[in-house]
C-alpha cells in the first residue's frame, strides 16, 4: 500500500493526506460545540495540549527519536500563525455552524494569492483577480450583513482564514525540512500556553462579570465538568494529533497553491458530521456563498499551476 502511495507525485500524495485528515477532523471538530457547554475555549486548549504533548512524548520515548529544530524562528512564526488561526476557528465553532466557520476559514486560498503577490512579487493575472472577486462575494453571502441576526463576530472566521493561509505557506516555505512531531509539539505548546494565559486572565480580572456581549465560551472560568466533558476532550485530542499531523505532512510535501483544492473536502465531511451529530443545517443563501468560495479556490489553484508551469518552461 505504501509503495502504491509513493508512486504518485508529491502534489497528489499531499492531496490524499489532506482528504484523509479531513475525514478525521470533520467529525472530530463537531465535538467542540458539545465541549463548549461545560468548558471554556482556554480550558479546552490547555487540557487538549497537555494530552497531546504527553502522547507525543510517549511516541518520542518509544521510537527513540530526538527533537531537533533546524530553524527556531521559522518554527515559532509558524506556531504563532496556526495558534491564532485555531483560536479563532474553535472559538467560532461554539456559536456558528461548522460549515459556515469552514467557509470563512477556507478563504485561505485567496489570502495565499494576495500574500504571494505583495510579499513574493508573484504576478496576478485575470483569473486570480476574478477568483478574489468571486470569493469575496461568497463571503458576503455567508456573512449576510443585512440579516437581523448578523454580528460582527461573524467576520472572525475570515480572519482565521488569513492566519491559516500564512501558516500553510510558512509550513511549505520555511519549515518543509523540520521534523513532523517537532512542528506539532511546538504548535500544541503554543496554543496550550495561550489557554493557560486565558484561564489566568479570566480568573484574575473576573471577566465573566463584565458584559462583553460575546459567547460564554470565551469568558468562562475553569470547571472540573463531567466525565463526558473529559471523554470528549480526550477524543478530540487524539483526533487532533492524527488529523493535524496528516495536514502538516501534506503541507511539507508540496506548494500550498497546489494543495488548496483538496482542502474543500472539509465541507463534505464537516457538513455531513454537523448535520448527522448536531442537526446543523445550511441555508440556501449560505450554500451559495460556500459554492462561490470553492469556485474561487479552484480558480486560484488552476491559475497558480499554470503560472508555475509557465515559469518552469521559461527557466529551462
Amino acid at each position: 500500500m505504501k509503495n502504491f502511495f509513493l508512486k504518485f507525485p508529491p502534489e497528489i500524495q499531499g492531496g490524499l493526506l489532506i482528504i484523509l485528515a479531513f475525514v478525521i477532523i470533520g467529525p472530530n471538530d463537531i465535538l467542540v460545540p458539545l465541549i463548549s457547554e461545560e468548558s471554556s475555549l482556554w480550558q479546552f486548549h490547555l487540557c487538549r495540549s497537555i494530552i497531546v504533548i504527553c502522547l507525543i512524548s510517549l511516541i518520542l520515548v518509544f521510537t527513540g527519536r530526538k527533537l531537533i529544530i533546524i530553524n527556531w524562528s521559522a518554527v515559532i512564526i509558524r506556531s504563532f500563525l496556526y495558534t491564532a488561526s485555531m483560536l479563532i476557528y474553535f472559538g467560532c465553532l461554539s456559536f456558528l455552524s461548522i460549515a459556515v466557520v469552514g467557509a470563512g476559514m477556507f478563504t485561505s486560498p485567496i489570502f495565499v494569492l494576495l500574500i504571494s503577490y505583495f510579499l513574493y512579487n508573484e504576478v496576478i493575472g485575470f483569473r486570480r483577480i476574478l477568483a478574489v472577486i468571486i470569493g469575496s462575494i461568497g463571503v458576503w453571502f455567508i456573512l449576510d450583513p443585512f440579516n437581523e441576526q448578523f454580528s460582527f463576530l461573524n467576520f472572525l472566521p475570515v480572519f482565521g482564514g488569513a492566519f491559516l493561509a500564512m501558516g500553510n505557506m510558512a509550513t511549505w516555505r520555511l519549515c518543509s525540512k523540520e521534523n513532523l512531531l517537532t512542528l506539532n509539539l511546538m504548535f500544541f505548546l503554543a496554543i496550550g500556553l495561550c489557554g493557560l494565559l486565558g484561564i489566568l486572565t479570566i480568573s484574575a480580572y473576573d471577566i465573566q462579570s463584565i458584559d462583553l456581549s460575546i459567547p460564554s465560551f470565551f469568558t468562562s472560568e475553569w470547571t472540573f465538568g463531567s466525565k463526558l466533558l473529559w471523554t470528549l476532550i480526550f477524543l478530540q485530542s487524539i483526533g487532533s494529533l492524527i488529523g493535524i499531523g496528516l495536514l502538516t505532512k501534506a503541507y511539507q510535501m508540496a506548494d500550498t497553491s497546489y494543495l488548496n483544492v483538496f482542502e474543500y473536502s472539509f465541507f463534505i465531511f464537516a457538513g455531513f458530521s454537523g448535520w448527522f451529530i448536531l442537526g446543523q443545517t445550511i441555508s440556501l443563501y449560505e450554500s451559495f456563498g460556500i459554492i462561490l468560495i470553492i469556485v474561487a479556490g479552484i480558480i486560484v489553484t488552476i491559475a497558480s499551476r499554470r503560472l508555475q508551469f509557465k515559469n518552469k518552461v521559461l527557466n529551462k
